[in-house]
């Protein structure tokens, strides 16, 4: 016997909410009218559509919009749990054309419908399945004990799909096997989406099996029991891998054992989070060190903290090896920033330090990128970031918890790859500014969506493709809305900032490797202001500081500049030039990074600097721009 209504008939909207546990041999399947009958974590909200039994919970989009794809109806999988367990994907999205979603309840279970699919659940099943329009069914395995939430987006048309777990296999399909092949989400420790697939044959000498694709990437871990991978299967152009506790690092099989054990500190001792660079992989690890598993194999190793550190080089020769690291920091931790000259006095210094930022962390969901944002964040500090934005393409990435309490981070959302801002809603469960569905839109239409509207202040960014296409509209300086900065991807977009600035268009440079100086105490909005005051370094690693050091002659704008180089010795030799409206120049920089100029043309300039090198061991050559100083300051 089924509840919910007579058979084929949705629930009611008007229908008081009901929470009770759905009883053994029943289905209960309906909209959301409240917000105690929805999954915890989960995206799904008031309005979207229940389908639950005895043991599990799904989660249906309504028509309107897609969760994470704008622009797309809705009708995707939001929500999965076990009763009364957390949710356990981000949104899964069926291939075929939507209609307004509806539900039934049958004798044979309760289905949710969304056009050319349709979402089916039986009574004490656990799985899902789904029915497409030419009335094929697949099975879709969610969730399982041991699964870990995914941030990933899956979608595909019909050949679907189950779920594995880290920990259990779900069993099921042709002699108990977990069918796999299809590929459609990869998250390593987490769940991942299969089709059918032929089984693992046996017996396996190991206490799981990894499975890697053709390329080497990870797929997932299938646990062996009795000799056979209990319930698993192999993709084609896969490898199937076996490994034994205490081989197996980061989900990654090495084949053996072998790891390198660091503890990192500056030289006042104070604990560092780092990175180890190893055969073209990246370890980041916490404050204080760690170990990074990189296999068997003997080869060159770093240690690296990010720019504003020396390096460490040395020799791993497999096996288990340990070393303490000393990195010497190239940009104190606490210095003192001179402050802009004025007509009536000269530069002042404060105290304060310095943070350094990156504004494009990218984080899923996205398009074409499928981080955990605490993942990603985690590789940011460990390469010394203070600061970041995290990222998602037309979309709001997913807000998670960061144990790292100096780092602070911010969630952005861009529109059309080319614009934006932060300061958007850290869920997922409403639309942020920045990601409307921008197709259709011109560069100008983007910049005020992003900004939140013609009168709003929001902090925005464009890059050199951005302005181009702006330019093509019109000339920069009758531009009805304008960034608030220039996103700067290497030397060669310096013309875009002298382009702007040519056209009093005051715009500031960033880039992933921002510096932002800070007087008084540490914090992330005392460094922001450094974006706001024209003091911030954009670039890959070094940092330049430009001031007027004396104050105008009898107000003309001609001042004295002085400019302040840092850059760490693995850069190698470093150039610096001037950059005004008469064009560039070059300043000789004396053993100390310092220069001087006069400036001998009223209106703006900054600094670019150039280095051999924006990484320890190699890497594209090392850049930076100052922040604009503008003497004729544009209205």
């Amino acid at each position: 016997m089924l509840v919910a209504g007579c058979a084929a008939d949705p629930v009611p909207a008007e229908e008081l909410c009901v929470v009770d546990p759905v009883p053994a041999g029943e289905v209960r399947a309906g909209r959301i009218v409240c917000v105690e009958q929805l999954v915890v974590g989960g995206e799904g909200r008031v309005g979207d559509w229940l389908l639950e039994n005895s043991q599990v919970r799904y989660v249906v989009r309504d028509s309107y919009a897609s969760l994470t794809q704008l622009g797309e109806e809705g009708g995707g999988l939001v929500d999965a749990s076990l009763l009364g367990g957390p949710d356990l994907l981000m949104e899964l999205l069926p291939l075929g054309e939507r209609s307004p979603v509806s539900a039934t309840v049958t004798e044979d279970g309760g289905a949710v419908s969304a056009g050319a699919f349709t979402w089916q659940l039986a009574p004490d099943d656990p799985q899902l399945q789904l029915i497409t329009d030419s009335g094929e069914a697949d099975a879709i395995w969610v969730p399982r004990p041991g699964v870990v939430r995914t941030t990933a987006v899956t979608r595909e048309g019909a050949d679907f799909l189950a779920v594995g777990a880290l920990g259990e296999v779900p069993p099921g399909g042709a002699g108990g096997q977990l069918l796999v092949e299809g590929l459609v989400g990869v998250q390593p420790s987490a769940a991942v989406w299969y089709a059918t697939s032929a089984p693992i044959a046996g017996p396996i000498d190991a206490d799981a099996v990894d499975l890697f694709a053709a390329d080497g990437g990870h797929l997932d871990r299938i646990p062996v029991v009795a000799g056979e991978a209990g319930g698993g299967g192999q993709p084609e152009a896969t490898t199937a891998i076996g490994f034994r506790p205490g081989c197996v690092y980061d989900g990654l099989t090495k084949g053996e054992c072998g790891g390198l054990t660091v503890t990192v500190r500056d030289e006042d001792d104070r604990p560092l989070a780092a990175t180890v660079h190893f055969d073209g992989e990246d370890f980041p690890l916490p404050e204080g060190g760690g170990r990074a598993a990189l296999g068997p194999e003997e080869g060159e190793a770093w240690v690296w903290a990010g720019p504003g550190f020396s390096a460490w080089r040395g020799w791993f020769a497999g096996g288990e090896e340990r070393a303490e690291i000393r990195l010497t920091r190239v940009l104190p931790a606490e210095r003192e920033w001179p402050a802009e000259a004025t007509a009536e006095a000269p530069a002042t210094w404060s105290a304060g330090g310095v943070l350094l930022a990156d504004f494009a962390v990218q984080a899923a969901p996205d398009a074409d990128h499928a981080a955990y944002s605490a993942d990603a964040l985690h590789a940011a500090r460990a390469e010394g970031v203070g600061f970041a934005v995290l990222l998602a393409d037309d979309e709001v990435p997913v807000a998670e918890r960061y144990p790292h309490d100096d780092l602070r981070a911010a969630i952005g959302s861009r529109s059309g790859g080319d614009a934006w801002t932060w300061g958007a809603n850290s869920t997922t469960r409403r639309a942020a500014h920045g990601a409307p569905n921008w197709l259709g839109f011109s560069a100008l239409d983007r910049l005020t969506l992003v900004r939140g509207g013609a009168g709003a202040d929001r902090f925005t960014i464009v890059t050199r493709g951005w302005v181009e296409e702006a330019t093509a509209l019109g000339p920069a300086w009758s531009w009805p809305v304008r960034p608030s900065a220039l996103w700067l991807d290497g030397p060669d977009d310096v013309g875009t900032l002298a382009q702007l600035c040519e056209a009093w268009v005051d715009v500031q440079p960033l880039a992933h490797r921002t510096w932002l100086p800070y007087v008084g105490a540490t914090s992330a909005t005392a460094a922001l202001r450094s974006v706001y005051d024209r003091t911030a370094s954009a670039g890959n690693g070094p940092m330049v500081s430009l001031v007027a050091s004396t104050p105008s002659l009898l107000g003309a704008p001609r001042p004295d500049l002085t400019v302040e180089v840092f850059a760490a010795g693995w850069m190698g030799a470093v150039t610096a030039a001037l950059h005004t409206p008469v064009g560039a120049r070059e300043l000789p920089l004396d053993p100390d990074g310092r220069a001087t100029a006069e400036m001998h043309e009223p209106g703006w300039a900054f600094v670019v600097v150039q280095a051999e090198r924006s990484l320890p061991w190699g890497g594209a050559p090392a850049w930076a721009v100052s922040g604009v100083r503008w003497f004729d300051q544009p209205s």
